[in-house]
């Protein structure tokens, strides 16, 4: 009998948690693999130039070695594929292999792989590789790197540019911003980061004599992987399967193939032999995508009473050497989210993709999202501070009301659902703001500075606009031994089984056993993957469709059972019931009762994006002497929609305020004029411990959506949206204004203490 905790809307504990905790999870690094060679990748240390020599015999004489190869053996191979392109530019594709040819663009591009008999012997013969670089001028900053006189990335280029991305109308920002009553302008930077896995990448590659392939790796989205690598390759789709591993952590990086995804297969190839790549961490900060780089310039008008007239962001974000798959989709694909939970009514930006000498970038846990929301809330609090208003006031007399809904922003998203002002006064009661302004005067009494911070979030979740949604696929097999569930979603720590598990009860009353089965093109011919908060929605849509059949199929054997005729039932609370009496029998009975198994399966679409919101409260205590920050207490109301259970929820939410926490306060990846790396290990990058969190408390405010049958909206991003703003307001709140426009995040201490104690130049 299954527990009665498996109900849909209930909270539950992961029923993956129990194997992972035992250690007994099934990582890359843990896949068997008899008379598995080791793959070693030799990597430029110079950022830039051209290749001069590349001598490898050295390493091919060294013990162990099997097989080195080079950019010269990649013939046949073709470039990365574009994924993305931003809507109405021409992006002219780089030359984008798995390793470097003629020149090297960043430190840490693969130049080389020895592939040996022991990670040991790999490792040594990497040392051997002699490469030499006739060095070029570098850039690393977009803002200069979008200068005419800019070193070049790539020589034959007119420019650095890549594209320039534009929204909305500048005259009509100009004509509001004339006649307003103030206009805030300010710079804002955004700091560039790293996801920072748990288990850093790694593959296990094999081909078999006939040249089949497969490819075991951690990934949010296997048929994703399994379509770029079969591009670059140049192969047909069949020839490669894509096996999932357990994945410790992905938050977006792990949303396509990587070069040594495509080398880890040549190498096989070429050997005959499985063939094994383990990054470290270190390989990580040189080789793992980057995200969230921008420095813009925004403008806020308003009128004399405090209504918001028209908001500007003219912007700069590095995209790296590659123009990589997604490279530019998180600095361009959410710039409608700047409208955030306002009646904001004209909105111009613009922002331009730079090549910088560094590692492409790629979408981020929320994927430009938090950084939109960081802009307008921002802003929204300068305005009040310039202005002389409550910050609170100023946002309620902007928000879109509940009854305004739905409600279409200037830029082609239509929310369909939410209560923007009862969220922020649930998060502000919550987190017993009324009070705020004695644990002020207490904190100043111990020498501290106090500040409340609060950002209101609102993020486009599975695909934004109507009509941009994926499809996604579930197969469904119900028979006598239990309910097994197929789906092309790559779970990467979010608990698909145990939610598909209260979907499957919810819609087929399903409290039997449950496997979910996924991650492997070759058992599951379709699907598109796990990222921008759209699994529930997406797998959700998908399970409806094949439960529908299902309980089409089995309905005249139910009816049997009943011993009525099959028009005289309706599927109801969770079991097949005879109309107007108490006689029902649920599935799971007639499955056992029959021996009947009923299969069926849905590759479909959601109505419409989604659109996850709330409001998020951060109080921070700031040692002056030091500028130490630590967070004292943090209150989030959300709206996911329908919660399928909200101990997952709320686990998502901790994590990705943690992760935003991190990026407001200590994490940021940091080149130096040469381009080397300077942040190239967590001796130098920071990252949030248990002592710089706090209790992270989550109220619960949905408003389902009609954009897909549950009702449900993405929770996998929605902490990471809101926290970057809240969590810097709360700082800027207490060390005040002037100071507060000399800080940039992220707020470490040395920043904020130069912020409270400005040089002579900067007062």
């Amino acid at each position: 009998m299954a527990r009665p905790e498996t109900r849909f809307g209930t909270a539950q504990t992961r029923d993956e948690d129990g194997r992972l905790v035992r250690g007994a999870g099934c990582f890359v690094a843990d896949v068997p693999a008899e008379d598995a060679l080791w793959m070693e990748v030799v990597r430029s240390p110079y950022p830039a130039g051209r290749i001069t020599a590349l001598d490898l015999n050295a390493a091919r004489a060294m013990p162990g070695v099997v097989c080195v190869l080079s950019g010269a053996d990649q013939a046949g191979l073709r470039p990365f594929p574009l994924r993305y392109v931003p809507k109405g530019c021409d992006v002219v594709p780089t030359p984008f292999l798995p390793m470097a040819t003629d020149r090297v663009t960043w430190v840490g591009e693969p130049v080389a792989v020895v592939v040996a008999e022991t990670a040991g012997q790999a490792s040594d013969a990497a040392d051997a590789v002699a490469l030499e670089v006739a060095e070029a001028p570098v850039v690393t900053d977009a803002r200069a790197g979008a200068a005419p006189e800019a070193p070049r990335v790539w020589p034959d280029r007119d420019s650095n540019i890549a594209f320039t991305y534009e929204l909305g109308d500048r005259d009509a920002f100009e004509a509001a911003a004339a006649w307003a009553a103030h206009v805030t302008r300010a710079r804002i930077e955004i700091s560039r980061v790293a996801a920072m896995t748990l288990e850093p990448r790694g593959a296990l590659a094999t081909c078999s004599p006939e040249g089949h392939m497969t490819l075991w790796t951690g990934t949010q989205a296997p048929h994703r992987v399994q379509g770029e690598l079969a591009h670059v390759l140049d192969l047909p789709l069949d020839r490669i399967r894509v096996r999932k591993t357990d994945t410790g952590g992905s938050f977006g990086m792990r949303n396509g193939a990587f070069p040594e995804d495509a080398l880890a297969l040549l190498a096989a190839r070429a050997t005959g032999r499985p063939v094994r790549w383990q990054g470290t961490r270190s390989e990580g900060f040189l080789a793992d995508t980057a995200s969230r780089e921008q420095s813009v310039d925004a403008a806020l008008a308003l009128d004399a009473d405090g209504t918001f007239l028209a908001l500007q962001v003219d912007g700069y974000a590095p995209i790296g050497a590659q123009m990589g798959q997604m490279s530019g989709h998180p600095m361009t694909s959410n710039l409608p989210g700047l409208v955030g939970v306002y009646r904001t009514p004209v909105i111009h930006a613009v922002m331009r993709g730079v090549h910088v000498n560094a590692m492409h970038m790629a979408p981020y846990r929320g994927a430009g999202r938090p950084e939109a929301i960081y802009v307008i809330e921002r802003m929204v609090e300068l305005a009040a501070a310039e202005t002389g208003r409550d910050p609170v006031a100023l946002r309620l007399r902007n928000m879109i009301g509940p009854d305004q809904m739905p409600w279409a922003t200037p830029h082609g998203f239509t929310y369909d659902s939410g209560d923007f002002p009862t969220a922020l006064r649930a998060a502000l009661a919550g987190a017993d703001a009324a009070g705020f302004a004695a644990r002020r005067e207490a904190a100043r009494a111990r020498g501290r500075l106090r500040g409340l911070g609060i950002a209101c979030a609102i993020e486009p979740a599975g695909g934004g606009p109507k009509g941009a949604q994926l499809p996604e696929y579930a197969q469904l097999i119900a028979g006598p031994e239990g309910l097994e569930i197929r789906t092309g979603a790559g779970d990467a720590g979010q608990g698909h089984a145990t939610a598909f598990a209260q979907i499957a009860e919810r819609l087929l009353g399903w409290r039997g056993p449950v496997t979910v089965r996924g991650g492997d093109t070759g058992e599951i011919a379709r699907g598109t993957g796990t990222f921008g908060s759209r699994t529930m929605g997406s797998v959700g849509a998908a399970m409806q469709a094949g439960s529908a059949q299902i309980l089409e199929a089995a309905r005249p054997e139910a009816a049997d059972l009943l011993e009525v005729a099959a028009r005289d039932l309706v599927f109801a609370q969770g079991a097949f019931r005879v109309a107007g009496t108490d006689r029902a029998i649920p599935l799971a009975e007639v499955t056992a009762r029959t021996g009947r198994t009923f299969t069926a399966e849905a590759f479909v679409a959601t109505e419409a994006g989604t659109f996850p919101n709330g409001a998020h409260v951060a109080e921070v205590d700031v040692d002056p002497d030091t500028g130490t920050v630590q967070l004292a207490a943090y209150t989030v109301a959300d709206d996911v929609g329908t919660v399928i259970n909200p101990l997952l929820v709320e686990g998502q939410v901790h994590g990705g305020v943690a992760q935003g926490l991190g990026q407001a306060l200590m994490e940021r990846i940091v080149h130096d004029a040469d381009a080397a790396l300077l942040t190239g290990s967590l001796m130098d990058y920071a990252v949030p411990r248990a002592t710089d969190l706090c209790r992270i408390e989550v109220l619960h405010t949905p408003t389902p959506t009609t954009a897909n049958p549950l009702g449900v909206k993405g929770a996998g991003e929605s902490g990471t949206v809101g926290a970057l703003a809240a969590v810097m307001n709360a700082v800027c709140d207490a060390i005040g204004p002037e100071a507060a426009r000399r800080l940039q995040m992220p707020a470490s201490p040395h920043r904020v203490w130069a912020a409270l104690n400005p040089t002579e130049e900067e007062t």
